[in-house]
């Protein structure tokens, strides 16, 4: 027992250390590999070859604002359509929706804003009015 304990540390030496784990799950023929998608294919060479596998590039600091707040110009008693626009801050003006995304902002928060006492709260359908602010970032 004693030659045990000896010969454990200098066993322990030898032995490479343990390689970088990357997250790995598989969907069918689809792997997905530290959230890149590859075939079930593509993945077995990755796997027997890993300087097949690209280094993630490291994301470019954003110029500018990372966060604004967009609001709609009137009153709405459910949220606006595609095509209404929003008036941001930041400089970003008035955009829609789908501008919002393309220029790579995303929409963290959804809020409802209650009109003031002196403007109508329920529309001709009977529903209550709000104005719609979104919170967005980079």
């Amino acid at each position: 027992m004693k030659r045990l304990f000896l010969a454990l540390p200098l066993v322990l030496a030898f032995v490479p250390p343990p390689a970088l784990a990357a997250f790995v799950f598989r969907v069918g023929d689809t792997v997905y590999v530290d959230g890149k998608r590859y075939s079930w294919e593509e993945w077995k060479k990755i796997r027997d070859n890993p300087e097949l596998r690209e280094p993630q590039p490291a994301a470019a600091p954003v110029a500018g604002p990372r966060t604004a707040t967009c609001v709609t110009a009137i009153y709405y008693d459910e949220f606006p359509s595609e095509d209404e626009r929003f008036q941001c801050t930041a400089g970003l003006g008035a955009l829609t929706r789908e501008k919002i995304a393309e220029k790579g902002w995303k929409v963290d928060f959804v809020e409802k804003l209650q009109p003031p006492s002196d403007q109508p709260s329920q529309s001709p359908r009977g529903l209550p009015l709000y104005l719609y602010k979104l919170v967005i970032s980079r």
